[in-house]
């Protein structure tokens, strides 16, 4: 594995960690729902990696590859509708329904549900170091949300049916699209996703005013959902994605709860306890168990190169 990957799977989970802030303050300043925000996030985001495919002259490659595989089409679309549209909707749903702290926190049951998935799928128990960083991962990020209290934060029962439901869906995102990238870019199989996403989500909730995504109010948050925590965060995530496998990405992204917490103590002054610096620290070690995990895996393939 290489560290590039890891560090594009970083950056992606600090988008992300702006994101949920950006919904939950989006959503004390906006009568705009839900199913709203995913689709002008959806559509907004598939204008954008439309045009970076063109300008990476992938695009004609990518309607190439679907017109010699027409069941690409079909696949891109279930990417698009059962992996981006309801993560992003059931994400922001339970932001809505609770706080963005509950809800990103039920939302890292992912990876414990990527590495299950991959093991069924592979037909053998998951390697020590993965189940052990899974373990660290949420182990951290339940720290730092509750600071070793459970009662600490109180959650609507909607917030955390929500949570889950997009737990589900993002174990999609990080499952589903790897062997996509084998025939297709990234920026292409973005595009079409964020797309038929949209179209769907539209169809469910037809947005006909854009306006009050472009209020003084809430524009910035407009831009972090859009630009950063879509755009450069699935691009960087699927990037890393494409070197790492499912479950070393989704634990790596466990950095988005430790960003959110550190970012609110620089810029909200929110102190943290010893438990939830604790929690800081398991989630940076469970990284650094995907890492390493990744360099005796690579060591492990050179020398049977060699051999």
């Amino acid at each position: 594995m290489k560290l590039f990957a890891v560090i594009m799977v970083l950056i992606a989970g600090t988008m992300w960690a702006g994101t949920g802030l950006a919904a939950q303050d989006f959503f004390r300043k906006s009568s705009l729902d839900a199913m709203d925000l995913t689709v002008f996030r959806m559509f907004s985001a598939g204008i954008i990696m439309f045009l970076v495919s063109l300008m990476k002259g992938q695009w004609k490659a990518g309607v190439r590859a679907v017109k010699r595989k027409p069941l690409l089409f079909l696949e891109l679309v279930f990417y698009g509708i059962v992996g981006l549209m309801l993560m992003h909707y059931t994400y922001f749903a339970s932001i809505a329904a609770g706080n963005a702290a509950a809800a990103t926190v039920i939302q890292y049951t992912c990876p414990a549900m990527v590495i299950l998935w991959v093991s069924l799928k592979n037909r053998k128990i998951p390697a020590r170091g993965e189940l052990l960083a899974v373990v660290l991962a949420i182990a951290g990020v339940f720290l730092l949300v509750t600071g070793g209290d459970i009662h600490r934060i109180s959650v609507p029962a909607a917030c955390v049916y929500l949570a889950l439901a997009s737990a589900l869906f993002f174990a999609v995102c990080a499952v589903y699209p790897k062997h996509l990238m084998t025939v297709m870019d990234n920026s292409f199989i973005l595009a079409i996703g964020m797309f038929t996403g949209a179209i769907s989500a539209w169809l469910i909730d037809p947005v006909t005013d854009y306006s009050g995504f472009f209020k003084r109010s809430v524009l910035f948050d407009s831009f972090w959902i859009v630009i950063c925590g879509t755009v450069v965060a699935f691009t960087c995530y699927n990037a890393g994605l494409h070197y790492l496998s499912e479950a070393q990405a989704s634990v790596t992204a466990t950095v988005e709860p430790a960003v959110s917490v550190i970012a609110s103590f620089f810029l909200f002054d929110v102190r943290f306890d010893s438990l939830q610096a604790l929690g800081i620290l398991l989630v940076i070690l469970a990284i650094d168990l995907v890492i390493e995990g990744g360099k005796a895996l690579a060591a492990q393939a050179k020398a049977k190169k060699a051999a």
